[in-house]
């Protein structure tokens, strides 16, 4: 049961300044493998699409990294099967990844990632790579950003939202959330309805220009040691689709990436990742494609004797993680993972 939150941050706070985090590093309260997972570096210092993509500033993620390397085993997607099938008494290992696959990634977080001899995983959303376009959660907190009505009003799809000013962000995240519950085929209209409704319109490509990794950086990545996961075509709620679109996504990703990096690709992460976010048909075209390890998103580590390969557990980076917080994580992520 997760502690409610002012009582664990006020416990990872205590545990950081009586040097408790650091003994419990020392003697290694927990065994097993815990994974982190970022999608932006940088700051969002006012941009119009979604800020809660942004998990770290350049410097917050330099620190992490420099922490992590110095305190843990760091490895990489072709460590997986040592770990995870023949795990070690004691081993205490952290896997870094990145989800769909932002230049940010390449531009920050590899330098910084190199810097300190560490590895991580990238988990692309391969469409991304050849037709850059701007992602329907960017594209949601454009239009709201953008609009210059104060409130939307009555809505078979939306509802009333008044929006909150001057950030608009929790509008942004209810929108967001509604997205994400829709069935596939409905996912396209309710965009072109809330265009209409805050008077934006669609947010132009011409944004995505330069949002993207190329397919240079990512063989520039895969050369330096990084390692590189499937994470769909066009990043839909996997769970909202038919058993064919879903094998469709999940093969046409695999088999892209693997034509850039060439080599197998056998990791995979849910887009959205919560625990609705993929079903008993997403595991099955996992398995008919070759994918050995998938990721979710909802908190938990891994420990020895509980592997489910297609519920590997990660813990969300985000902008407000304290180094504090982060250490706590790692010093006890049996308490503060999930």
């Amino acid at each position: 049961m997760p502690l409610p939150f002012s009582k664990r941050e006020l416990l990872m706070q205590t545990l950081d300044l009586t040097g408790l985090n650091r003994l419990l590093r020392l003697v290694g309260a927990w065994n097993g493998l815990l994974v982190l997972n970022y999608h932006r570096i940088g700051e969002p210092d006012g941009s119009l699409f979604d800020w809660d993509l942004w998990s770290a500033s350049g410097a917050d993620f330099d620190g992490q990294v420099r922490f992590l390397a110095r305190n843990f085993d760091l490895i990489g997607l072709n460590d997986l099967d040592d770990v995870l099938t023949r795990p070690q008494r004691g081993s205490r290992h952290v896997l870094i990844t990145f989800d769909d696959g932002y230049r940010d990634n390449f531009d920050l977080a590899y330098p910084i990632l190199k810097s300190h001899g560490a590895l991580a995983a990238f988990f692309l959303t391969s469409g991304f790579l050849d037709r850059p376009r701007i992602t329907w959660w960017d594209e949601i907190a454009w239009m709201v950003r953008s609009s210059k009505k104060s409130c939307l009003g009555e809505n078979p799809c939306v509802g009333p939202l008044s929006f909150d000013e001057p950030t608009r962000q929790q509008a942004i995240k209810k929108l967001l959330r509604t997205y994400k519950q829709l069935p596939g085929e409905s996912t396209d209209s309710f965009i072109e309805i809330l265009a209409e409704a805050t008077g934006s319109g669609r947010c132009p490509n011409s944004e995505a220009s330069t949002m993207w990794m190329t397919r240079d950086m990512v063989r520039e990545m895969h050369s330096g040691g990084m390692t590189f996961g499937a994470h769909t075509v066009n990043h839909p709620v996997l769970s909202s689709l038919t058993a064919e679109e879903q094998d469709l996504e999940i093969c046409e990703s695999r088999l892209r990436i693997e034509q850039e990096i060439c080599q197998e690709v056998t990791a995979f992460s849910y887009p959205v990742g919560s625990k609705d976010a993929f079903n008993q048909d997403t595991r099955h075209c996992l398995t008919r494609h070759g994918i050995r390890w998938a990721f979710s998103f909802y908190g938990g580590f891994w420990r020895p004797g509980q592997l489910d390969a297609y519920d590997l557990p990660r813990v969300a980076m985000e902008s407000d993680v304290t180094s504090p917080a982060l250490r706590s994580v790692a010093a006890l992520p049996q308490l503060f993972a999930d």
